[in-house]
């Protein structure tokens, strides 16, 4: 069986969640907490709400939203609604809190404030909540929040930021080496010390070494010049009798 709220708890409540030096977490449980069975304090509510603004005073008006049938919380319904600092949010209380006057009020205010498509919404399905009917229209055709709904504009327009990026990044690789066909990755396919084994030296038949033409003791088994020997390494002269080298 729930507890019942006694009125101290419910103005001790009250005093956390208007107390902007507590953590947010605090308030935020205090709030959750007046949003139900605290009708007894509303006229209390309503007397700290005309000297609050910003995110607290909306906070406590979307308290005292719960409360129906209070003229005077309607009209501060509406007066926030005025202010233009969140319509969408106030349209919505108002069109949730059951006065038939607010149809009025919402259509006029609509007519008269030039709200965005988002806020266009939150009017007309307000008006309608309460039984009325909205009539009134609108040009958003440069709203981008309508124009992206709608599908307006262009699909390159409405890519995602991150398409395309691993594409460039792969091209970028690419460009930082030569990609042959069984794997090769050398940097420059006509440099002479190449290890990658690919015919960037034809005379050569593909030799992988980095020695020049007349480099002597080089054991990569090529004739780089006239006398030596292609497989050992004793500079080119076969001396010994047990070699067995072409020379």
């Amino acid at each position: 069986m729930t507890e019942e709220k006694t009125r101290e708890q419910m103005l001790e409540a009250l005093d956390i969640m208007l107390d902007e030096a507590l953590p947010y977490g605090q308030r935020l449980e205090a709030y959750e907490y007046l949003l139900e069975d605290c009708g007894e304090i509303v006229d209390e509510m309503l007397g700290r709400s005309y000297s609050l603004d910003g995110d607290t005073g909306k906070m406590l008006m979307e308290v005292l939203a719960q409360y129906k049938g209070n003229k005077a919380v309607f009209m501060g319904l509406v007066s926030y609604l005025y202010k233009g600092d969140d319509v969408a949010l106030f349209a919505k209380l108002i069109g949730s809190y059951g006065d038939e006057q607010g149809i009025q009020v919402l259509k006029t205010f609509c007519d008269e404030y030039e709200p965005d498509y988002n806020e266009y919404m939150e009017l007309r399905n307000a008006v309608e909540e309460l039984g009325g009917d909205f009539d009134l229209k609108e040009d958003f055709s440069d709203d981008p929040l309508y124009r992206y709904l709608k599908g307006l504009d262009e699909e390159d327009d409405r890519r995602s930021p991150f398409d395309g990026l691993w594409q460039e990044e792969s091209e970028e690789l690419e460009e930082d080496a030569c990609l042959h066909s069984d794997g090769c990755s050398c940097e420059d396919e006509h440099d002479g010390d190449c290890c990658c084994n690919h015919e960037h030296h034809p005379e050569r038949g593909g030799c992988a070494c980095t020695h020049g033409e007349d480099a002597h003791g080089c054991s990569c088994g090529h004739s780089h010049g006239e006398g030596e020997c292609r497989s050992h390494s004793h500079h080119g002269h076969c001396g010994d009798g047990g070699c067995g080298c072409s020379h």
